[in-house]
């Protein structure tokens, strides 16, 4: 099995939560969703999804990670991916820095970042996520914990 990370990297601006959503090239699908990859090896997914959010942001920095403690499965050509997700909560994000696998990127709002999405399982991922946050609030998530 394949195992996958999804990192949603989100701020706290005038106490509301924004996302950031990457939009991959067009020869890897054009469509918006967060930072993902793959887990290497015997990676552990906080080190995956620092190293992806490095790979495609350029984001080293971060106040807090956040297990909400879900994953999904899905099929990808005759294999099964296990994604697992994190947040990374940043303050005065710095410019992001895309990698070649993306063409553009912007801060969203939970409504605007939803309506974006592409596949179901990202917005019902988001969708959990978001609800998490909003009841651990700005100040309650333990840093780079």
């Amino acid at each position: 099995m394949t195992r996958c990370i999804m990192v949603w990297l989100y701020q706290w601006v005038a106490g509301e939560i924004q996302y950031l959503l990457l939009k991959r090239n067009p020869h890897l699908g054009g469509y918006w969703q967060p930072v993902t990859g793959f887990i290497e090896g015997t990676e552990t997914n906080r080190f995956a999804a620092l190293r992806e959010l490095q790979e495609e942001t350029g984001i080293e920095n971060y106040e807090r990670v956040y297990d909400p403690k879900h994953y999904f499965s899905f099929d990808k050509h005759g294999e099964k991916c296990a994604v697992y997700v994190l947040a990374v909560e940043v303050k005065d994000p710095p410019p992001i820095n895309l990698s070649f696998e993306h063409t553009a990127c912007e801060w969203l709002s939970y409504e605007a970042a939803r309506k974006k999405l592409y596949w179901a399982n990202n917005v019902e991922t988001l969708d959990l996520l978001h609800k998490q946050l909003l009841i651990l609030g700005e100040k309650k998530v333990s840093p780079r914990g």
